[in-house]
């Protein structure tokens, strides 16, 4: 009876430990061993023993998992995927409204900067605001000018912007004007990076 004890209690380290560990899922496949080496030798104890344990352990494994996965964004390896700094998944929260009090619908079609890189999520610049964003298509590097495409649920959706939509930040993109008639201004985008930096 000692030995499922130990197998539960290192069924349930491993699977923590999955989450906070960048082992690779090694954890994860000794975990499933654990468990399943707890079941058969609970059942060599007998049919009640066998039943009790395989209960616990499948009523216990959702709670774990349940909890894990509210922990884990905050977890140093969860903001690294996540592409979140301390304090951001909190600190940083994307606003209904504009400081000016204008709904954040207004934003789509103008263009901003990608404070973090967009990993698909991340942190961008539009109109000297911070907004918490997600990239409608490939990643996004921070620094490169990002053009806001839809508001989702409260939600900033960009895309990166290309030379045609690199135009003094906050200002609307016209997306069916030809690219010629929209004026090129690089100068202002560095100026607003420095700006940034400064903060």
């Amino acid at each position: 009876m000692t030995l499922i004890v130990i197998l539960i209690c290192a069924y349930h380290v491993m699977l923590v430990g999955e989450f906070f560990l960048p082992t690779g899922g090694t954890m994860g496949i000794a975990a499933v061993v654990c468990f399943a080496s707890a079941i058969a030798f609970a059942f060599s104890y007998g049919l009640t023993t066998g039943v009790v344990v395989t209960a616990l352990l499948f009523t216990s494994t959702p709670l774990v998992l349940s909890a894990m996965v509210k922990v884990w964004p905050h977890t140093p390896i969860g903001r690294r995927i996540l592409n979140r700094r301390p304090g951001q998944l909190t600190d940083v929260k994307t606003p209904r409204h504009t400081r000016d009090g204008k709904d954040i619908a207004e934003l789509v079609g103008q263009a901003g900067i990608a404070k973090t890189d967009l990993l698909p999520s991340g942190l961008v610049v539009v109109n000297g605001q911070k907004f918490d964003a997600l990239t409608s298509g490939p990643p996004i590097d921070a620094g490169s000018t990002i053009v806001v495409t839809e508001v989702v649920a409260g939600r900033i959706h960009v895309r990166l912007g290309t030379e045609s939509t690199a135009m003094p930040v906050g200002s609307k993109v016209n997306e069916n004007e030809p690219s010629s008639n929209v004026a090129l201004s690089p100068p202002a985008l560095e100026q607003s990076l420095e700006s940034l930096e400064d903060e």
